[in-house]
């Protein structure tokens, strides 16, 4: 019998375009995350990734983010199927903070809302490896500091996404 092996040869081009899903880790409220995001490559060092993260309750805080990121991929290995990027680009982050103002229900006035909501725009920096395990299928690890006033947070991805 001949052995037959399978390899990626996933190059990045000029209008490749993925799909993707992710969870991770936010340090802001020490909390897990899921998020979907898209890529379009306008060449083969650059890539602009939109993206939409829920950060999940904790500590009675969440959050709902939107980036917009430029990705700056580098091949590392001959056949194209790992890659490094640098990212940057910019973020609009909302914090939902739930935590009463007082000590006990019944100090409430009836309707009162006791929960704000932080509102900010502000800047992503950070790094990611991706592996293409078939020309249509890609893993990454993807890690960025989002500079926010009064919320600067990293966030840590684990991401898969359908190429094509």
């Amino acid at each position: 019998m001949a052995s037959v092996t399978f390899t990626a040869e996933a190059q990045i081009e000029k209008g490749q375009k993925s799909l993707g899903f992710h969870g991770g880790y936010a340090t802001y409220n020490t909390s897990a995350l899921a998020g979907v995001s898209f890529q379009y490559a306008f060449s083969r060092h650059f890539r602009l990734a939109p993206s939409v993260d829920y950060i999940f309750d904790h500590k009675d805080v969440d959050g709902l983010m939107f980036c917009l990121d430029y990705h700056g991929p580098v091949a590392l290995n001959s056949a194209r199927t790992v890659y490094f990027y640098h990212l940057l680009g910019l973020n609009y982050a909302s914090w939902h903070h739930g935590r009463p103002k007082f000590d006990s229900v019944e100090e409430m006035a009836p309707g009162e809302d006791v929960s704000s909501r932080d509102n900010n725009f502000g800047l992503d920096v950070g790094a990611g490896f991706e592996w293409y395990v078939r020309p249509t299928l890609r893993l990454s690890l993807e890690g960025k500091f989002n500079w926010i006033r009064h919320a600067n947070t990293g966030l840590f991805y684990l991401g898969i996404s359908y190429v094509f």
